[in-house]
């Protein structure tokens, strides 16, 4: 039997200095990670979106439901509407071409050079894409969470002012699967010292 307390299981994420957390495929199918220890520059389906806010990011799930009460007025069956998961961040890279087209579409992003030289704001069509999260956890793991199907639902103002970055604040709502499987998957693994 396992020990009913162990601080040890407690941890905190932290980012790694000089590796990206978040990052794209802008792919219909692109190759997903199966496991935490692979290095994301191998995975060429992927792009990262550059260096986020102090806030770093945050993962938010809610449910509703209903409860379906008997005669006497006792709940006797509570029954499970939606389930959402989001996931919140707020990209400071405004000039990464994919931090771009993340926010503005797939189209609407011209570059040469990885440089942007143009962006057209045209409707939202809240394209489904696949991302995923690294991080580190302070017991020395590594975590992987990988999103099947995400969709930009929601952007944060941008701030143009002079004492303060210009940020790109958006939820991504996880989508379902066309499969069957998982739409969301986390992975870890013991951290690999650099």
């Amino acid at each position: 039997m396992a020990a009913e307390l162990n601080a040890k299981q407690a941890t905190a994420s932290i980012p790694v200095v000089g590796r990206g957390i978040f990052y794209v495929s802008f792919k219909e199918n692109p190759t997903l990670p199966t496991n935490a220890t692979a290095d994301m520059s191998t995975l060429t389906d992927f792009e990262s979106l550059g260096e986020l806010s102090d806030g770093g990011f945050s993962e938010s799930r809610s449910v509703s439901s209903t409860d379906h009460k008997g005669a006497h007025g006792t709940i006797i069956m509570t029954t499970i509407d939606s389930d959402t998961t989001k996931y919140k961040a707020s990209f400071l890279e405004v000039s990464r071409a994919a931090v771009a087209k993340l926010r503005y579409g797939d189209g609407s992003v011209k570059e040469t050079a990885g440089d942007i030289t143009q962006i057209n704001q045209e409707p939202y069509k809240g394209t489904p894409h696949a991302f995923v999260i690294d991080e580190e956890e302070s017991d020395g793991h590594k975590r992987r969470t990988v999103i099947k199907r995400g969709v930009v639902s929601a952007f944060d103002e941008v701030p143009h002012k002079r004492d303060e970055l210009m940020a790109y604040g958006m939820d991504i709502t996880v989508n379902d699967t066309d499969d069957g499987s998982p739409a969301v998957v986390t992975y870890r693994a013991k951290a690999v010292s650099a």
